[in-house]
């Protein structure tokens, strides 16, 4: 083989490849040790051995590589395949033809755990056990043992018949699979880092369980025929110890446990000793491994289950850690039984003060009563039954709430949560509410009182204007008039200059008398809302050459007057709009009396704007009309698009709330 400098840069840089070739010379290495160890387990001279070690092996190695690289595996033990066969003396085509048998067992196995096991296999949880048992330990001998049998007819190897060549390869294989590739998969994965992390003490426990299942191997496996005969209950002596190591140690003390059973009984066998040598050495070897195969899926399957339910117990306790809730466990009578709590200072008292009393013992009457009545309640229904209480614990009164639920026919469970601090933050938050409702009704009385301070103000002004200040300048009118029919004819040019003067002052009277009129429309207040909607928005439209259309359906009268001048002001701000910002051709101003409410609608068909940002900016228009028809208890709705305008709905009370 050739390898390129382009090969050693791609092993380099992928770490699976690397742990698969390192994988590929232990598992080439481990494959000719066990094949030849287990020519060495032969209870006599045959083709098949008691104990046949490397299909596991090559078995466990797949199981611990990446599929695409199972080739390399396959290769890497080629060559041990060869010179283990060639050691013990066998013809090199049936040296081929066991190579193809082992190799179809162990691709056989591993591909049907790989497509049945998600992620890895583990021996800890129960599927995926049972899966490599049937699958794995069972499954793939049966097949391949058809074959290794019918190839070692074929190559007239031996003297047996094709079923004795296939059972004894069938079980030694099973036994093989049961025993050791548990061992291999389990130390593979995480079994060198378990051991770091073991106390003395672990390590102390699991030498004494050494120790002992070994002396109790030696002794059961390697005694004399006649005291076998006499004794055969002494093959159960090594049952505790495997208990022990099942339940202290899990799956990785099982398995070891059992492979160390496994050699002892087999070296036993091999030596002429133990519980198993009888007439013939085929019903020794037979006997050997039913022994194991039957000790092994038992002892392997009860370290699952209490693997499982370790977790399970494990699981459920962080839940209940991260549960803040006391439970209690009582009977029909109101006895408690057991209870959970994540830190005891939260019970009234102590646990021997409770547990085995009944409530009424433990709790104040009133309480007691109160849990007897619910307990009776649920009467093996499943609906949970609540109710809350208040007790004083330490001094502070503390509020709690309790669930009871049915768990069985004469048990019930009572959740208890200490609700103190959420019902003080609720209580905390209610207040807060309370403040910023009070705060807010304040804001908008200040409002509306500025409100009504600015029309009043406006009010002053605009008779100011009106009374005061535009009778003076129609007076200073008149003192032009009079002056220029005093002044000589021939003084044109003071003529022309009165006029002008006379044409200002009149000017600058009508704009007075319109400001006096948008700071106080007296036709608002004289002749009502209608009328002087009705006469701003023609003016409105002759000034701004915007055609408009003005409709009034309106029942009550008069109305009142502060909600009149905020419909009015509302509508003025709106007009304003349109001719600021819209550019439409035209408009509709709309007000309609609809079940004790009057609503106003401004429309046009100019260009929209975005209203949120509009909120948002920095103009006070939108912001101040909103804030109008809120201190009426109204609403107001505009929609508005670049295609079809906007739409301005003012909806308020015809009665003011206070």
């Amino acid at each position: 083989m050739i390898v390129t400098p382009q090969g050693i840069s791609k092993v380099k840089h992928d770490p699976a490849l690397r742990t698969t070739i390192l994988t590929s010379a232990i598992v080439s290495v481990s494959y000719y040790l066990t094949a030849i160890l287990g020519f060495e387990f032969a209870l006599q001279p045959g083709s098949v051995s008691t104990l046949w070690m490397p299909n596991s092996i090559l078995f466990a190695g797949l199981l611990l590589t990446p599929r695409r690289w199972w080739w390399i595996v396959i290769l890497a033990v080629f060559p041990a395949h060869i010179a283990s066969e060639l050691y013990s003396g066998v013809p090199t085509a049936m040296v081929l033809s066991w190579f193809v048998s082992n190799v179809a067992q162990a691709w056989f196995a591993a591909y049907a755990i790989c497509l049945l096991v998600k992620d890895r296999l583990r021996f800890d949880r129960f599927r995926d056990l049972t899966i490599f048992i049937l699958f794995g330990a069972f499954l793939a001998p049966f097949l391949s043992s058809f074959l290794d049998a019918a190839l070692v007819k074929l190559n007239g190897w031996g003297n047996n018949s094709y079923w004795y060549i296939w059972r004894v390869r069938f079980f030694s294989n099973v036994i093989a699979t049961l025993t050791l590739v548990p061992v291999v998969i389990l130390w593979a994965s995480g079994g060198i880092a378990a051991l770091r992390k073991a106390s003395a003490l672990r390590y102390l426990e699991g030498a004494l369980l050494f120790l002992g299942l070994l002396a109790v191997g030696i002794v059961v496996f390697d005694i004399q025929q006649d005291l076998a005969d006499r004794s055969s209950s002494l093959v159960y002596l090594p049952l505790p110890f495997l208990l022990w190591a099942t339940v202290r140690f899990g799956p990785r003390g099982a398995s070891m446990s059992l492979l160390l059973l496994m050699f002892l009984a087999i070296l036993g066998a091999t030596r002429g000793a133990g519980p198993f040598v009888t007439s013939s050495s085929a019903n020794n070897a037979l006997s050997i491994q039913l022994f194991l195969i039957v000790v092994s899926i038992p002892l392997m399957a009860l370290a699952a289950v209490i693997e499982e339910r370790r977790r399970a117990d494990e699981e459920n306790q962080a839940i209940l850690r991260a549960i803040p809730d006391m439970m209690f466990l009582l009977d029909n009578e109101g006895v408690y039984l057991d209870y959970y709590t994540r830190n005891a200072a939260m019970l009234l008292v102590p646990p021997q003060g409770f547990l085995g009393k009944s409530v009424r013992e433990v709790l104040p009457a009133e309480i007691a009563d109160k849990t007897m009545e619910f307990i009776s309640r649920l009467n093996g229904s499943d609906q949970p039954q609540m109710f809350e209480y208040d007790l004083a614990v330490d001094g502070e009164s503390r509020h709690y709430e309790a669930r009871l639920v049915a768990a069985g026919a004469d048990k019930s469970l009572s959740i208890v949560r200490d609700v103190t601090e959420a019902r003080r933050a609720v209580e905390v938050a209610r207040r807060s509410q309370e403040q910023l409702l009070q705060g807010t009704r304040q804001i908008r009385a200040l409002a509306a009182r500025l409100l009504t301070a600015q029309e009043s103000e406006r009010r002053r002004i605009s008779l100011l204007l009106h009374d005061d200040v535009s009778q003076n300048i129609a007076a200073l009118g008149l003192a032009i008039s009079s002056l220029k029919r005093k002044l000589p004819a021939t003084s044109d040019e003071i003529v022309a200059q009165l006029d002008q003067l006379g044409t200002q002052a009149h000017d600058l009277t009508t704009q007075i008398r319109k400001l006096s009129h948008q700071l106080h429309p007296e036709v608002l207040e004289h002749l009502g809302l209608v009328a002087a909607l009705e006469s701003h928005v023609t003016e409105f439209g002759h000034k701004e050459s915007i055609e408009m259309k003005f409709v009034a359906d309106v029942g009550s009268d008069p109305l009142p007057f502060d909600l009149s001048v905020c419909l009015y002001r509302v509508t003025l701000e709106a007009l304003s709009n349109i001719s600021r910002h819209s550019g439409a051709r035209s408009a509709s101003v709309s007000l309609k009396e609809e079940d004790d409410h009057l609503m106003l609608e401004v429309s046009d068909d100019g260009n929209g704007f975005d209203v949120e940002k509009a909120r948002r900016g920095t103009g006070i228009g939108l912001l101040s009309t909103e804030e109008r028809i809120k201190l009426f208890q109204g609403t107001l709705d505009i929609r508005s698009d670049t295609h079809n305008g906007t739409v301005l709905v003012a909806r308020v009370p015809l009665v003011r709330s206070s």
